[in-house]
């Protein structure tokens, strides 16, 4: 159904990316209802239960970084050949990419699962939180290939133009999480499962939408159809998907493991810190969310217009995105910095949790407008498959600012360095990326293999 896909390449630009960002908003808004459910139903149950998620979070995200590759693989390379109007190859090019998928998330699920307990114990877990935690990470592990799915599917739609499948797929699965937690969790017609119910019910939820995406894709009753053949591995495209899904997967999962090692210098500080910092990011990351889902649109446009050999229409593209992002998240950091304290009490009322949230929201506010703006740029590099720089932004501003400083203030300033040496990263970030886009190699789309 061509009237469900946005062409990216003719019309009102700015129009045409918000109508094909405010689906990917309301997606990744969805998406972090997931966390944001969990801490809230395990916040009842104190301050152990909600710091598993908490502590485990980066260890998963690492693992999703490789779907988060394969998603900007898929988007990248179908925005680029539908921009050229090669619809065939974009549809065989979701194939492709959903076969990798379904394989490499099986090992890293079962690989997961198997490492848990001891990778939380390097980060410094201990006691309950180590064995909650290991649960917690366990499950979600073995469930990562609906996780890969939703991903890889989510991710070709958006490039071809049509960013609603993504978010009605997070809609099932985030509506189906907000019934099971409670039940589950508590034991409401079901056993008692405390932290395990959380994330039983994450899989569930993702399971039921998996096979939905499964049914929509091999259908076709959305536009874009593959068949069974289309999963059997070419090797001339495949290692196109790997050319830009590696460089992704890669700058993300070592982002992520940065990020492993953040959170072991915050549990060295205790519950009380994990608990406040969990809830923390949860916020914010609803906003990262927001500026994604314009990113995504930027990604989009920009591949389209590369593939149809519009080179003006992605400068323009890219400038609107990184304004939106800078203007629309700084006010809504405004209100972070003036009622971070409410918003902490909201997750969990402990006094001290929440004077650390307040802390929290009072500093790191401030810096998440400049990441926002970074966002958009790098939507450039992943729209046109140049994926080497934005993985090389993501590295420097985690490993070669914020964790060097994490270690050097939390010695001058206790647990407040955390969040200092976040300010700084964050507004680093933004001036590389600018450096990053200052090359001009992103201009020249990938797409130059030969035809099947």
């Amino acid at each position: 159904m061509d009237a469900e896909r946005i062409n990216m390449v003719e019309g009102h630009l700015f129009k045409k990316m918000v109508k094909l960002a405010w689906p990917v908003i309301a997606a990744n808004l969805l998406q972090t209802m997931y966390n944001i459910i969990d801490a809230f139903w395990l916040g009842k149950l104190g301050r152990d239960a909600l710091s598993a998620p908490t502590i485990s979070w980066p260890v998963i995200f690492t693992a999703l970084s490789f779907a988060f590759g394969l998603s900007v693989a898929a988007s990248s390379l179908v925005s680029q050949y539908t921009g050229k109007g090669d619809e065939e190859t974009s549809a065989f090019i979701m194939g492709q990419v959903l076969s990798i998928s379904l394989i490499l998330s099986i090992c890293i699920g079962t690989a997961g699962a198997v490492l848990s307990r001891p990778i939380l114990t390097v980060m410094g877990a201990k006691d309950a939180v180590l064995d909650l935690g290991d649960v917690y990470m366990k499950t979600i592990f073995l469930g990562s290939p609906t996780a890969f799915v939703l991903f890889t599917v989510g991710g070709a739609f958006r490039g071809w133009g049509n960013s609603r499948i993504g978010m009605n797929l997070t809609a099932i699965s985030v509506l189906l999480n907000v019934v099971l937690d409670p039940l589950m969790i508590f034991g409401i017609g079901f056993p008692r499962m405390g932290v395990f119910g959380a994330a039983l019910a994450t899989v569930i939820s993702r399971g039921v939408s998996a096979v939905y995406a499964l049914y929509i894709i091999f259908s076709g009753v959305r536009g874009m159809k593959i068949r069974p053949k289309d999963l059997i591995p070419h090797w001339r495209y495949t290692k196109l998907i790997f050319k830009v899904s590696f460089f992704s997967s890669l700058g993300q999962s070592i982002t992520s493991l940065g990020f492993t090692f953040v959170m072991s210098v915050v549990a060295r500080f205790g519950a009380a810190l994990i608990s406040a910092f969990g809830v923390g990011n949860r916020v914010t990351s609803m906003m990262i969310m927001f500026s994604g889902g314009v990113a995504a649109a930027v990604a989009t446009a920009v591949g389209q217009a590369l593939g149809a050999g519009k080179e003006d229409r992605a400068v323009r593209a890219i400038k609107m995105g990184a304004w939106f992002n800078f203007v629309i998240i700084g006010g809504l950091c405004v209100l972070t910095f003036f009622y971070g304290r409410y918003v902490t009490a909201v997750f969990i009322n402990d006094p001290e949790v929440v004077e650390i949230g307040k802390i929290y929201f009072k500093l790191v506010s401030f810096s998440i407008p400049f990441f926002a703006a970074m966002q958009a740029l790098m939507a450039a590099l992943d729209g046109s498959g140049h994926t080497f720089q934005s993985a090389v932004v993501n590295i420097a501003r985690l490993w070669g600012v914020r964790i060097p400083l994490v270690y050097l203030l939390t010695n001058l300033y206790g647990f407040t360095g955390i969040f200092y040496a976040m300010i700084a990263s964050n507004i680093a970030a933004l001036i590389l990326a600018i450096i990053a886009l200052s090359i001009g190699t992103w201009k020249k789309p990938i797409i130059n293999v030969e035809g099947r």
